[in-house]
């Protein structure tokens, strides 16, 4: 799926994405969360893939 984006502004993203979804992740594995840990988690590997399948713009 393709993006409007620069490539050098999808990078961006793309590196922002992958960083926050690994604090997320390093978040929930701790236990800080109580509960919402499990659902954080995997929020965390799903913004973290989010930009697997993207495109960007040319």
């Amino acid at each position: 799926m393709r993006i409007p984006l620069s490539p050098r502004r999808f990078r961006w993203l793309d590196r922002l994405s992958k960083v926050f979804g690994l604090v997320l992740l390093a978040v929930a594995l701790e236990g800080s969360l109580g509960e919402w840990s499990l659902l954080a988690g995997v929020a965390a590997l799903a913004i973290g893939a989010s930009t697997i399948f993207l495109d960007p713009a040319d």
